[in-house]
């Protein structure tokens, strides 16, 4: 048998973890840390290092983070070095998502503009009717999480926010998609599931306060909890489920991407460059 598989094989399993997630969490400090799901261990993957990041959004090449300082941020999706950074004067940003190759920013204002993520060029503007709180790109429509607690929603490429639901309880803190349902989240930490197609509320539960990130993963959610607690609930109910993850840093955002969301003929690197 030739030598060669033996010393390969061992490699590639190192640099290219077996079907493994990633969580990243940003908050106050600046930093993204980022855990492989299959170990649960945080690593430094990118740093603002001036500000409080308040969003975080990705697409299959670049990871986008937007600061308190209203500064849009761009790293590499696969090993967070930094690419750019640009001042879109926009005001406060509060949601980010990327879709149709753009990234769109949503204000306090209710302002939403599309971004060129490469040039930082604002391309398009338009409002949504309430403060945006969240975002999100799905299905060729983007939805919007608003201050007054509905969700509105617009096609991707352009038009009006029309209404689509309403959590009526709270301002909204985060949204995200589970098993082809919208999942919002609020600051009381309720949560509600609606139906992507027609907005009707199908199921809603308490996981408790305070609660100011949600992401979907495996079919369930995270949270954040506070005291770096992330635990794994059962998207129908909100019944706690064996796994969750323990955050180094405070937790303002986080964002699971998937094991295929890497940049084609890339190999990701688990080796991330420590913080400065």
């Amino acid at each position: 048998m030739s030598l060669r598989p033996l010393v390969l094989v061992p490699f590639l399993a190192l640099a290219v973890p077996a079907a493994a997630d990633r969580l990243l969490v940003a908050g106050s400090d600046g930093v993204v840390m980022q855990a492989d799901t299959a170990q649960g261990v945080f690593e430094y993957f990118a740093c603002q290092c001036a500000g409080p990041i308040r969003a975080l959004a990705a697409d299959r090449q670049r990871l986008y983070a937007a600061d308190e300082f209203g500064q849009l941020l761009v790293f590499d999706v696969d090993d967070g070095a930094s690419q750019a950074f640009f001042w879109p004067s926009i005001g406060q940003i509060n949601a980010l998502a990327a879709a149709d190759g753009a990234i769109f920013a949503g204000t306090e204002g209710g302002l939403v503009v599309r971004i060129d993520p490469v040039s930082g060029q604002v391309l398009s503007f338009r409002f949504a009717p309430a403060g945006v709180r969240a975002l999100l790109a799905h299905g060729g429509f983007l939805f919007v999480g608003g201050a007054d607690g509905a969700v509105y929603r617009a096609p991707v490429a352009q038009g009006e926010f029309e209404y689509f639901t309403c959590f009526c309880f709270s301002d909204i803190q985060d949204m995200a998609m589970v098993g082809g349902d919208l999942v919002i989240g609020d600051g009381f930490g309720l949560v509600a599931r609606a139906s992507i197609q027609t907005g009707e509320l199908l199921t809603a539960f308490f996981v408790g306060l305070p609660m100011n990130s949600l992401a979907s993963f495996k079919g369930g959610l995270l949270f954040y909890y506070g005291s770096g607690a992330i635990p794994f609930v059962d998207a129908q109910t909100g019944a706690p489920l064996p796994g969750g993850f323990t955050s180094p840093i405070d937790v303002q955002v986080m964002l699971v991407l998937d094991d295929d969301q890497a940049a084609p003929q890339k190999i990701r690197r688990i080796d991330a460059p420590r913080r400065p």
